[in-house]
């Protein structure tokens, strides 16, 4: 039993919530099943690096031997790998479920391993969004099929690269100043969405599989969106030199905030008011204006203000994770700010004094505060 729990259940037996019988047959029972669960979780560690080293080997093994194989038999080895994996996680579902989870997920990424092998082996014409649109839709099935949470998770990463890779398509080329403030704004906002997943007690697996996956995504997507220069774009359509309509603009804005509305809606139902402010928070920083010191220091405390907003999203979700999330963007949005704004201004060496107190004070300070705030999160409080 977790200390958690143990503090838990001294807590309600001093409040007389329950007798002392029943902890005991409390922590009697947790005893006898804590030794299934550690090897439920060591079986899924163990699988999944089986999956994953099983995957690379036959990758390798097509690669070394790609050249010798005639076109014919390049296709049937695609299709019999994609095959064998899935047929493997049919046989094994009530045997091993989670050898299952593990065949069927790296049957997917076979699948679409598959898609892109295909075009090469025959030729077809090159539009690569469309390789991620029909592994998409092949992830799609194997939710549909399987429900579990690894077709979830390609779901999850499938759909929106394919959104973006349409959207560089579009504008011709990596341009920097066209396509990252609409695809960071979208990414960003679709990482709030996914990190209010398992939000206010929601415990199923791919809910909490969504929540980790939006907050790896949510601070490098802040930072794409941080970094993107929109007003070169809008130079380019004020002196006539987009290569994008306005109108394709507009729709691709419109894709980007309703999509992670929709989702974040069938999420949280009604909980999902409050996106509005997220959605405030990533337009305005889209636009910011920050090359002058002034508009660096306004940018930076808008990004401490969006890192305080997702520890006080954590405090009302009950997520150590949320918070852990709102601390280390602060952190970085403080670090940023002195690097970029102060640093060459102080000199060398008293530069690197000010980071070190900076290191030293304000990595003491922010962890004193988190661990504050999780404390209150392990013991219930409001």
């Amino acid at each position: 039993m977790s200390a958690q729990w143990r503090d838990a259940l001294d807590r309600w037996l001093a409040a007389g919530l329950l007798d002392e019988a029943a902890a005991a047959r409390i922590r009697a029972w947790e005893a006898g099943h804590a030794t299934h669960a550690r090897r439920g979780r060591l079986s899924a560690i163990i699988f999944g690096l089986g999956g994953l080293l099983l995957a690379a080997g036959v990758l390798l093994f097509v690669a070394a031997h790609w050249d010798d194989i005639s076109p014919g038999s390049r296709y049937a080895l695609v299709m019999a790998m994609v095959a064998v994996l899935h047929l493997g996680g049919a046989f094994t579902g009530r045997s091993s479920p989670v050898l299952s989870t593990t065949l069927h997920a790296v049957g997917t990424a076979a699948f679409g391993a598959g898609i892109f092998l295909t075009g090469q082996i025959f030729n077809l014409a090159e539009h690569w969004p469309g390789g991620l649109l029909l592994w998409a839709l092949g992830a799609t099935a194997g939710l549909y099929l399987l429900r579990d949470w690894p077709h979830v998770l390609w779901v999850a990463v499938l759909a929106p690269a394919w959104l973006c890779g349409e959207w560089i398509v579009a504008n011709e080329g990596p341009r920097f100043s066209l396509e990252f403030t609409v695809m960071a704004s979208g990414m960003t906002l679709l990482a709030v969405a996914y990190l209010a997943a398992a939000g206010n007690g929601r415990t199923a697996v791919w809910r909490k599989v969504l929540t980790r996956l939006g907050a790896v995504a949510l601070i490098p997507a802040a930072i794409l969106l941080g970094a993107a220069d929109e007003r070169g774009f809008w130079r380019e359509l004020q002196q006539g030199t987009a290569a994008l309509a306005t109108g394709w603009l507009v729709a691709a804005w419109i894709v980007a905030i309703a999509l992670p509305s929709i989702l974040i809606f069938l999420l949280r139902g009604r909980q999902a008011v409050w996106f509005a402010a997220a959605i405030a928070w990533v337009l305005i920083v889209g636009q910011f204006d920050w090359s002058s010191d002034g508009g660096a220091l306004a940018f930076y405390a808008l990004c401490a203000l969006g890192a305080a907003g997702v520890v006080y999203w954590g405090l009302q979700d009950q997520q150590r994770l949320h918070v852990n999330i709102g601390i280390l963007g602060f952190a970085l949005a403080i670090a940023a700010f002195y690097f970029s704004s102060l640093f060459d201004k102080l000199g060398r060496s008293l530069g690197l004094i000010g980071m070190g107190v900076l290191f030293i004070g304000g990595g003491w300070l922010l962890e004193r505060t988190r661990r504050t705030l999780v404390e209150r999160i392990d013991g219930g409080n409001p």
